[in-house]
């Protein structure tokens, strides 16, 4: 039994696989759009966005798992089983953590790059201001595409891809230790706000590799979105605001930035000093797998 476990499919995928499959999704996503030109002039640049962000994630995860079924890769191990009496309101405390650091990495670090690039901080906010508020004739549907985009498709495709993907794939090529820390930066690095997100990232892996099941850290990633989402409908700023008054008023929260850091990180570091793996720690798949087998013995 033991020398069937010991065949990690993992090492035969890679990431730059999958990094094709994006390519080539956005390349077919972009030449499909030509002949709908009429009916997506009709949306906004913001609501087009979060279309094509659902089509593209939803039909990479498709396509990832039609090679897993070719390599005899099962889905039902990645994804694991939920441990009974799963202690949710500690995670639900540890997701408001990842939230007020996150925040205070946004208001610290985008405070201090605007000291030496103020234009691209300003249009990089002014972006985001966009993205969140758009000006749109169809206000009801982006408000949909936002939540099924954040809440629901977010959470369910990014943690396939980057924990149960990506994780697993570099920890079978160099360790596990390794793995987590460079999957969690490239998290933060494709978002925004990358040191917030780099720290969501490690903490979602490190409760993936712990629990072995994908089902808590997309309960938790939708849990963050929702409130992040549920924030910015209940805003009650402005759609438009001026590009300098942004500016003005990143700089003046500096300082709000700093106390949520001091409230959030320590806690955050004490999670991850007890939590964190092992370099030689088996992937989540295998140990699935292998409990798995001898449950059927």
């Amino acid at each position: 039994m033991r020398e069937e476990t010991s065949e990690n499919p993992f090492q035969s995928l890679t990431v730059r696989n999958l990094s094709l499959k994006f390519l080539i999704l956005t390349i077919a996503l972009a030449i499909s759009l030509i002949p709908l030109g009429p009916l997506v002039s009709q949306l906004s640049s913001q609501a087009l966005t979060l279309l094509i962000y659902i089509l593209q994630f939803t039909l990479v995860c498709l396509w990832v798992l039609v090679d897993f079924k070719k390599r005899n890769i099962k889905l039902k191990h990645i994804i694991g089983l939920m441990p009974p009496n799963y202690p949710w309101l500690p995670m639900l405390g540890l997701v408001i953590l990842i939230l007020l650091f996150s925040l205070s990495a946004y208001l610290i670090t985008f405070s201090l790059v605007s000291l030496m690039a103020p234009d691209f901080i300003s249009q990089l906010l002014q972006q985001l201001s966009e993205r969140s508020n758009p000006n749109t004739s169809t206000p009801l549907l982006f408000t949909v595409l936002q939540a099924i985009a954040y809440i629901i498709v977010a959470p369910i495709t990014e943690e396939f891809l980057f924990r149960g993907y990506i994780l697993q794939r570099w920890a079978s090529k160099w360790s596990m230790t390794v793995a987590l820390v460079a999957s969690s930066i490239l998290f933060g690095v494709l978002h925004a706000n990358i040191i917030g997100l780099s720290m969501f990232g490690l903490v979602m892996g490190v409760l993936y590799i712990r629990t072995r099941t994908l089902l808590i850290p997309i309960a938790c990633h939708a849990f963050n979105n929702l409130i992040a989402f549920s924030l910015q409908m209940l805003s009650t700023k402005p759609k438009v605001i001026d590009a300098s008054t942004q500016l003005q008023e990143l700089r003046s929260g500096w300082w709000v930035g700093v106390i949520l850091m001091l409230i959030s990180l320590p806690l955050l570091v004490r999670f991850l000093k007890k939590q964190f793996p092992s370099a030689n720690l088996q992937i989540p798949y295998l140990t699935n797998l292998y409990l798995s087998i001898n449950h059927e013995v």
